[in-house]
């Protein structure tokens, strides 16, 4: 029940915004507004009649790419408009989105929003030049001091996947970068070309950011609505190294600005947001460093990393693998950010080595199914398997752990007092699949609790169980494995192979006929190479018009796309195929932000998998996610005249942002969801649940095996 008082106050803030937007000459008559626009550089923002609200950011150049979410979408409302948001006071909690007063004149938009309850009111103004330049001021305007510990704003950026067609044409990539004062958001045209809209704090402070609106029908294909949060304390005071509160005392203010603009690609964006500071890298191996160059001062956040002094700004050394959040400051202004140090690639093999064995091997079963290997919740050392969730199974994504004990052996990357029991536990999953996850025929099913009518359900399990059965191969010489590859990769075609976009497909297939060829089974060995042109033919055909795949566009359908033109190349020689390939290399770096954050640079957005792999069962953005190393890999896979420096390092730097998800012991996790809080859920965390993570350190060392990839 409110007090007598609180209703005073806030007829006392009523009159006072009243006031202010009389002495500014504002008008309150909406109707005189419709259809009313802003422009800047080549383009314009588009303004909400009623409310005065940005609801749509239209290029000149590019007038079809929808840079916003508009009402088409059925989950965005009014509600999530653009500049509308919320806070958290001591005095209370407020919203707002429809303002008490509005005014439009020779290009300068003023609203006025009486946030009552809170203690506050605000201030927007939207200014047109060559930038857009937007000005959020927080006013005190209770008799009493007002504490903020929640403040967000609506940026509903058209980051979604309504189908491939759709999505290149017309949604962008949101790259995010809440850095403090050193903050700007990128959004990216999906296909990768075309004008960019950036985001760029000039004043004030993104400390944060929220997804709202992510449990929807559509899982996979909505990232939500992004809220850019100049403090989350209230709900995750320790995400990005920490949240900060802000009082003010009667009569003060907080502002927020930033300007927008249209940017012609990443590069001339980033020299834009005017950088405090350069990075050598933002990862580097435990006993090597990381150099900033910089004029601020620079503070570890955390333990166990140390900062020295050089001439031209600091040298960062850690002993401990880990990722450090750590704080730039000069005077009021405060920028963060996080390095990573970690373990060397043939170290944290040999530790998940360990871990698999001791603690993901299903030990406990009878029989054949003993030899499974397993997901595990890395906090109690419980195995996690359930036969209705398949994702929890112990087939699909975790096959991923026996391929990484059997290569490794193969490449010799494991000690010496692993390499026994890791071949006995390479041996007795191929009994297991065999018995459990392999029918006669050669088709697969997702785990062994299913019923014999899901065998042959998912084609993306067939490349994954010809890895393994490749590299058993090469450790046994068994000729029986690569029977059982050839057959897998036989009936994976007939039921639709080369019209899906199969992860490493392209891969697997080369490394199979690789081997059949050495073994002299060259009419085998032709049939698997004819299948890749033939499915490159395919989907070159289709053009943008990409099929679903579990997910109606992503990331993990792209690059399987380009890993498969330049296979069809390589065994070809026909341009076409290169061509088309370099195409959509552009659309699948879209995917990829430029962030100075170890978690995210060049990482590409992934927003389901720990609602699906995870313990915790959670939507949100996760970063990294390991099938972003499918980015790396086709990277690592390009022609050596289409290689460079620059691609080169963009796939050394996904590579080593992996290594965030493994634990000094060996255990992993599947997914860091890292928005400060989902759906008003706190995050910015590691799911528990050690997966599928290994594919990671897969790709690695088959990029190293096969591609002469570095190692580090």
């Amino acid at each position: 029940m409110r007090s007598v008082m609180s209703d005073v106050q806030n007829v006392a803030q009523q009159a006072a915004i009243e006031r202010a937007a009389a002495e500014a000459g504002a008008s309150t008559d909406f109707s005189q507004f419709a259809g009313s626009s802003l422009p800047f550089g080549n383009g314009q923002v588009l303004l909400d009649q009623s409310t005065g609200a940005p609801i749509a950011f239209v290029n000149e150049d590019n007038p079809n790419r929808h840079y916003l979410l508009d009402d088409s979408v059925s989950w965005h409302t009014s509600d999530q408009y653009w500049g509308s948001g919320y806070v958290v006071t001591t005095s209370g909690g407020s919203q707002w989105n429809t303002p008490q007063v509005y005014g439009i004149t020779n290009g300068l938009e003023q609203q006025t929003f009486a946030l009552c309850g809170a203690g506050l009111a605000l201030d927007v103004t939207r200014s047109s030049g060559e930038r857009l330049t937007e000005r959020y001021e927080w006013r005190n305007v209770s008799n009493q001091p007002v504490t903020i510990t929640g403040l967000g704003i609506q940026t509903p950026l058209n980051d979604r996947y309504p189908g491939a067609r759709k999505a290149l044409r017309e949604c962008v990539h949101a790259h995010i970068f809440a850095g403090g004062d050193w903050s700007w958001v990128l959004a990216e045209p999906m296909d990768g070309r075309g004008a960019r809209l950036g985001l760029i704090v000039t004043e004030g402070a993104i400390n944060a950011y929220a997804i709202q609106s992510r449990n929807q029908v559509t899982y996979s294909d909505i990232r939500g609505h992004i809220v850019l949060q100049v403090t989350d304390y209230a709900l995750n005071p320790d995400a990005f190294g920490g949240q900060p509160t802000i009082t003010l005392e009667p009569g003060a203010s907080y502002a927020l600005t930033w300007e927008l603009g249209w940017y012609a690609d990443e590069d001339a964006f980033l020299a834009a947001t005017i950088a405090p500071a350069s990075f050598s890298s933002l990862s580097a191996t435990v006993g090597g460093h990381i150099d900033i160059a910089t004029n601020r001062a620079v503070t570890a956040l955390d333990d166990g990393l140390t900062v020295e002094r050089t001439v031209s700004g600091v040298r960062l050394t850690a002993e401990q693998a880990g990722t450090y959040q750590l704080q730039l400051v000069d005077g009021d202004h405060r920028a963060h950010t996080e390095v990573l140090f970690h373990k060397t690639l043939r170290d944290t093999v040999n530790d998940r080595a360990r871990y698999i064995l001791e603690h993901q091997v299903a030990y406990e079963r009878v029989g054949a199914l003993a030899g499974a290997i397993v997901a595990t919740d890395t906090r109690t050392g419980q195995h996690v398997l359930d036969p209705s969730w398949d994702d929890w199974s112990d087939g699909s994504e975790r096959i991923a752990m026996p391929v990484l004990l059997q290569r490794a052996l193969n490449l010799g990357l494991l000690d010496e007092s692993l390499r026994e029991p890791a071949q006995r536990a390479a041996d007795a999953w191929r009994t297991f699949a065999e018995s459990a996850l392999i029918d006669a025929s050669g088709a697969v099913r997702r785990g062994s609790g299913l019923p014999e009518s899901k065998f042959g359900g998912r084609i993306y399990d067939c490349p994954w169980i010809i890895s393994f059965f490749t590299e058993h191969y090469l450790a046994t010489k068994d000729a029986h494995d690569l029977d059982m590859a050839v057959n897998i990769a036989d009936r994976a075609a007939e039921i639709g192979g080369e019209h899906f976009l199969s992860i490493e497909f392209a891969e697997s297939s080369a490394a199979l006929a690789r081997v059949l060829k050495q073994t002299g089974r060259t009419e085998e060995t032709q049939r698997l190479l004819d299948r890749v042109v033939v499915s490159a033919d395919y989907f070159l055909g289709l053009g943008i018009d990409l099929p679903y795949h579990e997910v109606s566009y992503e990331q993990s359908i792209t690059a399987p796309l380009v890993s498969l033109l330049l296979e069809a190349h390589r065994i070809t020689g026909r341009a076409e195929y290169l061509d088309g390939a370099m195409e959509r290399l552009d659309w699948l770096l879209a995917f990829s932000g430029p962030q100075p954050d170890s978690r995210l640079y060049g990482v590409a957005i992934r927003h389901w998998d720990g609602y699906w792999f995870g313990i915790n069962r959670q939507f949100g953005d996760v970063f990294p996610h390991y099938w972003s190393t499918l980015t790396a890999e086709v990277l690592a896979r390009l022609p050596q005249e289409r290689r460079s420096a620059r691609t080169d390092d963009l796939a050394k730097a996904i590579f080593e942002a992996n290594m965030a998800n493994y634990g000094a012991d060996g255990s992993a996790t599947c997914a860091y969801v890292f928005p400060s809080n989902v759906d008003g859920r706190s995050m910015h965390q590691a799911d528990p649940l050690a997966n599928d993570q290994d594919w990671h350190l897969n790709i690695w060392m088959r990029m190293i095996a096969e591609e002469g990839f570095s190692a580090l």
